[in-house]
């Protein structure tokens, strides 16, 4: 077949937007004969705010006009106008908006479409905006509750539906079942909205009477605050020697005893035998300004006295002054003030298990001759590199110590001494059988006693 000369040409227009009056109305004129020829009649007018409503995009104006065509076969400006306040495009919302909203007294009028639009405008934020605030919305649909007990049953549907958004959350984040996500919405949402939708009331006197911000957020930074706190004062209380107990036994039967022996004299005894009395403590279980920081911090609670009322603001300037002076006899160990030949920095888990309190030997014991089980020293010749380097700066930082008038002792797990003070590298044993072994390397938690 021959070809014509000037073969005809289709242009495929994909997400094609277009600006200012002359574009809208070359789109208009468009549309206009596209109306024609489905059997619509619509105003050109319509058509032009049609196509500069929807940003030029032909694709988004036809489905409009093939929605609106559904229903009606004459398609006025207004129908138009009204149609495209409901959906708009590319809409940005702010999570506080969506729940507004959400809870609205008339919210029972959004079709089901659009409170999924909005509960997933931000799918984080407005679930915990909503948990946040359901409590503070009086329902509609429980005006004549004289006794409010209609108002709690909502409440507890409310609740039990937020519940059950947590759980598929957690499908979805840990798990990655996307799929989930609008069941989720209507869960931890549109269904608690549904519920108290009405209008908010403040519980609490001074309270201002809108959304709050969700205060999960806020509680989840200070918990992790609080666990890096709790691990240091943790670390600190093994290296002591006198603490060998779990950090959850730590926080739960012991800070407390603990606040009290660092608060009471301090309190109640003259101040110079309280500083005393306090520093002795801190000494004895390796306590800094900053763990004694720590434990006041964690010990406050809503509701209850400070730890510190009643302590002169003297009193307290002096325990800080008397930490600081020091002596010759206090006694650091602290792990994580040394660095450990081979490594840069110990890891706060490694000190804290290698910190762990063991039987020491018999004295009659102590002069056998010790064997190191290659196995079990594999993992640890990894860490610790048999570098005279390494031990020469570990011999530097200890006399820098010691010229301060800080003697360091370093309880290192299965040293096999039963005595506190260990030698000055804190690796082996300093015996001759020790020095005779290839190397002498690794720590004391790999060694064995011979049989």
């Amino acid at each position: 077949m021959e070809r014509s000369q000037h073969p005809k040409t289709v242009l495929i227009m994909d997400e094609v937007d277009a600006s200012g009056s002359q574009q809208s109305s070359r789109w208009g004129k468009r549309l206009s004969q596209i109306a024609k020829q489905e059997g619509l009649q619509v105003n050109e007018i319509a058509l032009e705010e049609l196509a500069e409503r929807v940003n030029g995009d032909m694709r988004m104006a036809l489905n409009q006009l093939q929605y609106m065509s559904l229903s009606m076969s004459v398609i006025k400006f207004d129908d138009i106008k009204q149609r495209l306040q409901s959906s708009s495009k590319d809409e940005d919302i702010s999570p506080f908006t969506a729940v507004d909203k959400l809870f609205n007294y008339n919210a029972g009028k959004l079709r089901m479409d659009e409170r999924i639009d909005l509960s997933m405008s931000d799918p984080d934020l407005v679930p915990l905006i909503i948990q946040e605030n359901y409590i503070n919305y009086r329902p509609s649909s429980a005006a004549k509750d004289d006794n409010g007990m209609k108002r709690m049953s909502l409440l507890a549907r409310a609740a039990e539906s937020i519940g059950d958004g947590d759980i598929i959350n957690v499908q979805i984040r840990r798990y990655r079942q996307w799929q989930l996500s609008q069941i989720g919405s209507l869960a931890s949402s549109i269904v608690p909205a549904a519920l108290l939708r009405g209008q908010r009331e403040t519980l609490e006197q001074g309270e201002r009477n809108f959304n709050r911000f969700g205060g999960w957020l806020g509680k989840n930074s200070t918990l992790g605050k609080n666990y890096r706190l709790l691990e240091d004062l943790h670390v600190h209380l093994l290296a002591s020697g006198e603490f060998n107990l779990g950090r959850t036994t730590l926080r739960l039967d012991n800070l407390t005893l603990m606040l009290k022996q660092l608060t009471n004299p301090l309190r109640v005894l003259p101040k110079d035998e309280a500083v005393e009395k306090v520093v002795e403590f801190m000494d004895l279980y390796s306590i800094s300004m900053e763990d004694f920081d720590t434990i006041v911090e964690i010990s406050k609670f809503k509701g209850h006295p400070n730890p510190l009322d009643g302590i002169q603001p003297a009193v307290k300037a002096a325990l800080t002054r008397a930490y600081n002076k020091g002596s010759s006899s206090r006694v650091i160990r602290t792990a994580d003030l040394i660095t450990l030949p081979g490594m840069k920095k110990a890891p706060k888990k490694r000190v804290a298990a290698m910190l762990e309190p063991i039987t020491d030997p018999s004295p009659e014991e102590n002069g056998e001759e010790f064997s190191v089980n290659e196995e079990e020293n594999m993992s640890d010749t990894e860490d610790l590199e048999d570098s005279a380097d390494a031990e020469k700066k570990l011999q530097t930082d200890l006399e820098s110590l010691n010229s301060k008038g800080i003697r360091v002792e370093m309880d290192l797990k299965g040293s096999g001494s039963s005595s506190g003070k260990r030698a000055p590298s804190g690796r082996g044993r300093g015996s001759s059988q020790a020095t005779d072994k290839k190397g002498g390397r690794g720590s004391g938690s790999a060694s064995r006693k011979k049989k």
